[in-house]
């Protein structure tokens, strides 16, 4: 049961934690509706160098309101609800207090500057040589022991990637990309002594380090994707790669927060969001977007979340029920993804009679998806048309419906049927699509029309 979970870990987040915010259990119940089966307190402790507070009601660094006894009181919620209670921990942030009392731990410029994010957070030495390796670590320990947490969400912040370690007087490079997977693998070496069922989630802030930490003991590859990862078909980009990395299969989860909730129309915003869970669940990803009550990530900071519409709710919660209905076939990782491979050109797998289909992602076109195994033949459709870029971080106009596209896919046998299905009309009904053979001197092949494409559809062919 606990390694099923781990294969499918469906991440949400809270971030109020007032006294007041202890009373209502709205937010864990929204987050149920959604199959959320993870989640990230962020941020909750009273300094990241010392989590656990001496007194009940504090103010974290960034000077937000917290009673430790909502934070528990959620965490009992969300277990109650089969919840993963995630406790953000970033692994090398220091108040200026406990800095100036270890300045040694710290990580430095090549010119001596001490390194610091937003002038709060002093960057310490996570090697394994330094102390500071081992005083984060126990406070891993504390938010699992102490307040109950089932993990740690490991924060990183991107930057930096080399820095100088001063550590017993002397200077030393530090490549943090050869140190992170120590300190994950050490992580989860002592909260196994505390409890044993326990998750780890590390921040790859931009897609990096991916590479050297994807086979240490986290749970699941998690990037949080920013600039330069701004196309469509850079979200498929990084989830194949973090697949790949990975020798044993492992959940992916990318924190891509839409910035369009903030910025831009309400209403363009909410198709962005449909289209990008789409694209990430189309490619066997899961997304990290909504949490609190009603609430969707703008930016990173989650305490600045915005609130969906009521036709927003509705229409998110279909795209998340049609995720969990074919699960087996999104996220199957005996599937192969044969979309830049057989179909187009001289390959005749797959052919589309419709003239403005793309696989990869591009503006006003059809984003045709192709996958298969010996059982299954998919085609995933989402639509572009309409659309006037393809940057998954913009708001998009409604995209403009499609009808009668037609599609003649090689079988060579005779198949078990045809199915469509979108989340767009009744996210768990199955239709059955009607077919013809058609016997060509390359072999048998299939033909079918897709009758209407709203926004997102899914066909599978059952061999």
């Amino acid at each position: 049961m606990v390694a099923l979970r781990k294969l499918s870990l469906r991440y949400g987040f809270l971030s109020d934690f007032t006294m007041k915010d202890g009373v209502s259990d709205e937010d864990i119940s929204f987050m149920r509706k959604l199959h959320i089966n993870m989640v990230q307190f962020y941020d909750w402790s009273y300094r990241h160098d010392n989590f656990v507070s001496p007194t009940e009601n504090y103010q974290d660094m960034m000077g937000k309101d917290i009673s430790i006894n909502t934070v528990k009181s959620k965490i009992q919620k969300a277990l109650s609800a089969g919840m993963l209670p995630m406790a953000y921990g970033a692994v090398y942030a220091a108040s200026k207090e406990f800095f100036e009392a270890h300045r040694d731990w710290g990580l430095y410029t090549g010119t001596n500057e001490v390194l610091r994010f937003i002038d709060k957070f002093y960057i310490m030495n996570i090697a394994k040589d330094c102390p500071w390796h081992d005083h984060i670590i126990e406070q891993y320990k504390k938010a699992v022991k102490d307040i109950g947490f089932k993990g740690i969400h490991m924060d990183t912040y991107g930057f930096p990637k080399t820095a100088y370690s001063h550590n017993n007087g002397e200077i030393r490079k530090i490549k943090l990309e050869e140190e992170f997977g120590d300190l994950i693998n050490d992580v989860k070496n002592s909260l196994n002594e505390v409890d044993p069922d326990n998750y780890i989630v590390f921040n790859n802030v931009g897609n990096w380090p991916v590479l050297p930490v994807a086979d240490t003991k986290q749970d699941a590859i998690y990037i949080e994707v920013w600039k330069p990862y701004e196309r469509y078909f850079h979200i498929k980009q990084i989830i194949r790669e973090a697949k790949s990395a990975c020798s044993k299969e492992k959940t992916v989860i990318l924190a891509a927060y839409l910035s369009p909730f903030r910025l831009e129309d309400i209403k363009s915003a909410g198709y962005a969001m449909l289209l990008l869970t789409a694209v990430i669940v189309t490619n066997g990803g899961y997304h990290l977007l909504l949490g609190e009550e009603n609430g969707v990530l703008t930016q990173g900071y989650y305490g600045d979340y915005s609130t969906l519409l009521p036709v927003q709710i509705k229409s998110i919660r279909s795209y998340y029920d049609f995720m969990i209905r074919f699960m087996n076939l999104f996220y199957d990782d005996r599937m192969t993804d044969v979309s830049m491979t057989h179909i187009g050109w001289d390959n005749y797998e797959y052919q589309c009679g419709f003239s403005k289909w793309s696989c990869y992602g591009e503006a006003d076109k059809i984003w045709l998806t192709i996958r298969e195994n010996d059982n299954f033949k998919t085609i995933s459709l989402i639509n572009l048309c309409g659309c006037k870029d393809d940057y998954w971080n913009k708001g998009k106009d409604k995209p403009i419906p499609q009808h009668n596209i037609e599609f003649c896919v090689h079988v060579d046998q005779k198949i078990k049927g045809i199915y469509y299905a979108s989340p767009d009309e009744d996210s768990t009904k199955i239709q059955v699509l009607d077919y013809t053979y058609q016997i060509t001197d390359k072999g048998r092949f299939v033909c079918f029309t897709v009758k209407e494409l709203c926004i997102w559809t899914f066909v599978y062919i059952e061999i």
